[in-house]
């Protein structure tokens, strides 16, 4: 899931730290850890294997399954032999089906007659969107206002709603229970996007496609000129009820306090237009050479870390939320929660969502571990902090350090059929692995915790 990144950021150069030896990071250690990753190339291949064998993943879906196996294959063979696969429960699972659609009439001449008829109109249906019926629907388009009252859902009945702005929670459901037959939203940029209509895996209430603006707009131009009459059919895969999907889990246990852990993780799955490329095949790869990577160098930190690949981040964070409350009894032993999933653009740091405490505790880190990958900045916006796996653990008052990078080229392609390996940047793929490895292995190290739980509300 993507998420734009603050553009100003606090370098920890700039706030006048000092890093002396008593910083109590192993600098030694770190350099082991970051040469052979930036060297090796290994979370490339990782990537490529991914994106390769199994392409789009799905949250329930056959090949998210068997790429989910495939990970915890990774995680033995990189020596980490606890790798296990952790079930949970979807609402439904989905896959989209072929889609067609067409302007069968609109407008009218001097003549009375029509002066567009049977255009083809490209379509999508949305994520978690029911199926049209099987011969489709033909009804006449409705424009949704900013702010639609009862005369407009009265209005509805029969009709195919065109949305504009942002409509409000509960729009879809009451305009189902008006009688609308579907509902049309249109694309920021022209190029098809996906997403789901609703998240939690529930299925919206109406069947739901996507259009690009200019077919939006002159859907609109037409509707100005007459009535315009649309007929589409699509027919999603959807399961009949609950389905259980798996994250991927692995453990290296710590050399003193094994009971005390840091988290480590990437969603596993993506969306279906490409291969999930940026989004997040490279934050999986990156989570995998960081355990390889540490589980070669022979001497695990004190405490332990926990490596995880989460599915259901696009349908709202479904995986990493099923974690934390199967895990909730050893939450109070959390160090710091890591998340990777931001693409290949320049690493620049960390962002660390709220925590000034926890910020001032990386800076000397990011100083003394870090310069080298040029990773050293530490950005603590709200902005963007429930919009990732990070978000569950962040919730529950244990420091989450979310990857900062450029997030440029990672919006070119966001959930698109752009979204390939051939965007993927390979130096900084290796770069955002080892930044990684070497956050995660010095937090996990250190004599003492960083910074402290937060109170939790319970």
């Amino acid at each position: 899931m993507g998420r734009l990144r603050g553009a100003a950021v606090v370098l920890a150069a700039a706030a006048g730290i000092t890093v002396t030896a008593a910083s109590g990071f192993d600098a030694a250690a770190s350099r082991r850890l970051a040469e052979p990753m930036l060297a090796g190339a290994r979370s490339l291949q990782y990537a490529r294997e991914l994106t390769g064998a199994f392409g789009a993943r799905l949250t329930g879906s056959a090949s998210y399954e068997r790429a989910a196996q495939w990970a915890a294959q990774q995680f033995r063979e990189a020596g980490l032999a606890s790798a296990t696969l952790e079930p949970f429960a979807i609402a439904h699972a989905w896959e989209r089906g072929e889609a067609h659609a067409r302007i069968v009439s609109a407008g009218a001449d001097t003549a009375g007659g029509p002066d567009a008829a049977d255009l083809p109109l490209p379509i999508e249906p949305l994520g978690w969107t029911p199926s049209t019926p099987e011969a489709g629907i033909e009804a006449e388009v409705l424009t949704a206002p900013a702010n639609p009252t009862g005369a407009f859902f009265s209005s509805a009945r029969g009709r195919i709603v065109l949305l504009g702005a942002r409509t409000s929670g509960d729009f879809d459901q009451r305009a189902r229970d008006a009688g609308a037959l579907a509902l049309l939203v249109p694309d920021g940029d022209n190029t098809f996007v996906a997403r789901p209509r609703r998240f939690g895996g529930d299925i919206a209430p109406l069947p739901t496609a996507e259009i690009r603006r200019d077919d939006a707009n002159r859907i609109r131009g037409l509707l100005a000129r007459g009535p315009v009459r649309i007929a589409m059919t699509f027919q999603n895969r959807i399961s009949p009820g609950p389905v259980i999907v798996h994250n991927v889990v692995a453990e290296l246990s710590g050399r003193e306090r094994p009971d005390e852990w840091v988290m480590v993780c990437a969603h596993l799955d993506s969306w279906d237009y490409a291969a999930g490329a940026q989004d997040n095949a490279t934050g999986v790869a990156m989570v995998l050479d960081a355990a390889r990577a540490i589980a070669a160098m022979g001497r695990p930190p004190r405490r332990s870390i926990r490596f995880a690949l989460f599915s259901g981040e696009e349908e709202g964070l479904l995986g990493s939320a099923a974690y934390v409350s199967a895990h909730h009894v050893e939450l109070d032993r959390a160090v710091a929660a890591l998340n990777a999933d931001a693409g290949t653009g320049r690493v620049i740091g960390w962002t660390v969502p709220g925590r000034e405490d926890a910020a001032k505790a990386l800076r000397p880190m990011a100083i003394e571990l870090l310069s080298e990958l040029g990773s050293t900045a530490i950005d603590t916006s709200m902005q963007y902090a429930f919009d990732s796996d990070h978000a569950p653990f962040m919730r529950e008052g244990i420091p989450a350090l979310d990857m900062n990078a450029d997030d440029g080229p990672y919006e070119e392609v966001h959930h698109t059929s752009r979204d390939t390996m051939d965007r993927v940047d390979p130096r900084n793929l290796a770069i955002g692995a080892a930044t990684l490895a070497v956050t995660a292995y010095a937090l996990a190290d250190t004599a003492r915790p960083f910074a402290k739980i937060a109170k939790r509300n319970r």
